[in-house]
């Protein structure tokens, strides 16, 4: 007896409807995608019970015509696409003939419509995908699908779904990224008679973006546009100093169409290469526009993953894209005094400790403060001569003019800018200046040396001797001469200029344990390195700098790409308005 035999259309219908319908959100993300290629300018969703009992879905689109509705419910049954050729140019959100199909095989379905042009509408019910009826009925134009008690013949579908608010929040997910996207259709998401979403038609995507994250998110993006070819990204990114904790208000869309790109995601996270903190994300809001014969949508029944013809050139121009929109782009944080704050005591010790006489020794020789001008001069300012100021018309200016007032708890300047007042970060500064000081150099195989006059003698163990050995011309390389001088001993001869206050052998040490964990390979994680560097030859928290010192370190800031942050993330420079101070002292 034969034990190979073919399943019956039902089955394979369920069969069919696990791998496009995991959950009501699934739902939800192919019946939006039928209103939005369907023209509609306003889609009603209404969820009960998290979306197990009940789904509408109501849009006033093109509806379906009379003759088409049966077929509309039929699996592979879709107006999309009629030759193999459409595949390899897909405009549409839909194009399987999936959806419906696989939607009715699970649930109770009642599907209501209404073309233009005809007097009176189309409604029928399916239950578990088969057809109970089909009426005329009184309807307005568009499409109404209601869709009750999902995965009723599928328990094993239906255990394995989350809690209810988890299933809940992919349902809100997909409806605020096709709302973000599509700027000129009006949504609404109500559950249990609560208005969760309300996104009217706006003009702009910033509008619609501040619909849905708030005004307050909103303000601060930065807007990207950038095109090479026939390729173009257009959209919205968050300042640095304005990244999240979570990857929550992130949303890629490939041709307006929602998807999940790592291709994309690390090109962006490039882009913003060294200006994020540890464990901080960016806000994107961000549609690749391209030809759609380059692209695969065809690869998962979600339609969530697209494959590219060329994957490295894409990364190339998102990167390029987001770090041109950065730069530029004023990263200079503002700070706002929230209203409700109070000005209170401190309750436990201060982290920095007033000294009465140190700001007056840092007056001696200094001349009154000035307003500097930043722009790139041709001669690097030594801290004891006087700085002349450049009077002829900037190009660019990364920075605004600063009249420098001094050193607070000696670790942060205080300056006055048009419009306020700024707050350096002295370590965070210098730290990105050395930063891109040293990369620049490494980049172009130009590192510059400085031979100490009393090589710093380096003792490592066993194990350091033997991977020390094996880095030694890749150390060389980043301006580390390093001869034996024992067994296990060692003497540094020579450092890289850019780091000249590395005067001991410590940073070897730091390099060793890197190249441990990264197997060896110092010049792959060059990254992490020259950060590491950086961070150690900076100047640091407590030390006391001159207003001319400051000066010359802000001048080698105007000349980086990304002054504004330190390659770690944070911020060089915060400002605060005048405006935030007459507040807070009351005079407005």
């Amino acid at each position: 007896m034969s034990k190979i035999h073919l399943l019956s259309e039902d089955i394979i219908n369920k069969i069919a409807a696990g791998e496009v319908i995991e959950r009501p959100a699934s739902v939800l993300k192919e019946l939006i995608e039928n209103s939005l290629d369907a023209h509609a300018t306003i889609i009603n969703i209404t969820l009960e019970d998290f979306g197990k009992k009940r789904i509408e879905i109501r849009d006033n689109g093109d509806g379906i015509e009379p003759d088409d509705a049966e077929q509309a419910v039929l699996r592979h049954a879709t107006s999309k696409i009629t030759t193999a050729d459409d595949l390899t140019a897909i405009t549409t959100f839909g194009f399987r003939g999936e959806a419906l199909a696989s939607i009715a095989a699970v649930s109770k379905l009642t599907l209501t419509t209404k073309t233009e042009t005809q007097p009176t509408g189309i409604m029928m019910t399916l239950e578990g995908g088969k057809i109970i009826t089909t009426q005329e009925c009184a309807a307005e134009q568009g499409t109404t699908l209601l869709i009750e008690n999902i995965f009723f013949n599928t328990p094993a579908r239906k255990k394995f779904l989350k809690t209810d608010h988890v299933e809940l929040r992919h349902c809100v997910d997909v409806v605020t990224h096709y709302a973000l996207i599509n700027n000129n259709v009006t949504f609404k998401l109500t559950h249990n008679q609560t208005v969760l979403i309300h996104s009217p038609a706006l003009p702009h995507l910033l509008e619609k973006i501040a619909s849905i994250y708030g005004a307050v998110t909103a303000k601060d993006l930065v807007l990207v546009h950038y095109s090479q070819e026939d390729i173009t990204l257009t959209g919205y990114i968050s300042t640095p100093y304005n990244a999240r904790n979570d990857k929550n208000y992130q949303s890629l869309f490939v041709n307006g169409r929602w998807v999940r790109s790592e291709i994309i995601s690390s090109a962006i996270y490039e882009g913003y290469h060294s200006l994020l903190f540890v464990n901080k994300h960016p806000i994107f809001v961000l549609n690749l526009t391209l030809n759609p014969k380059t692209i695969d949508v065809n690869v998962h029944p979600n339609k969530m993953e697209v494959k590219f013809e060329q994957n490295d050139h894409i990364h190339n121009i998102i990167k390029s894209g987001v770090r041109q929109a950065l730069q530029q782009h004023n990263l200079i944080p503002t700070l706002s005094f929230a209203e409700k704050q109070q000005i209170t005591l401190p309750t436990k010790q201060a982290k920095y400790t007033f000294e009465q006489s140190a700001q007056t020794t840092l007056q001696v020789r200094e001349k009154s403060p000035e307003i500097y001008n930043l722009n790139p001069a041709p001669d690097i300012v030594k801290p004891t001569e006087t700085k002349v100021v450049n009077t002829s018309p900037p190009q660019i200016s990364k920075l605004p003019p600063l009249k420098i007032l001094g050193q607070i708890h000696k670790t942060f300047f205080i300056a006055e800018t048009p419009g306020g007042v700024v707050f350096i970060d002295q370590h965070a500064m210098h730290e990105r200046v050395l930063y891109e000081q040293f990369m620049h150099q490494l980049l172009n195989k130009e590192i510059a040396i400085q031979h100490l006059l009393k090589p710093s003698i380096l003792e490592c163990s066993a194990s350091e001797t033997i991977i020390l050995k094996q880095l030694q011309e890749e150390l060389e390389q980043f301006g580390f001469t390093i001869e034996t001088f024992g067994e296990n001993t060692f003497l540094l001869k020579t450092i890289p200029s850019v780091f000249s206050r590395l005067q001991d052998a410590t940073i070897i040490h730091d390099l060793l344990g890197i190249a441990t964990e990264k197997k060896n390979k110092l010049l792959e994680v060059k990254e992490e390195i020259i950060t590491r560097m950086a961070c150690r030859a900076a100047v640091m928290a407590g030390e006391e700098l001159t207003i001319n010192q400051v000066s010359v370190i802000l001048q080698d800031l105007e000349k980086t790409e990304l002054p504004y942050t330190c390659p770690h993330g944070r911020p060089t420079i915060i400002k605060t308005t005048t405006d935030e101070l007459e507040k807070k002292f009351r005079r407005k």
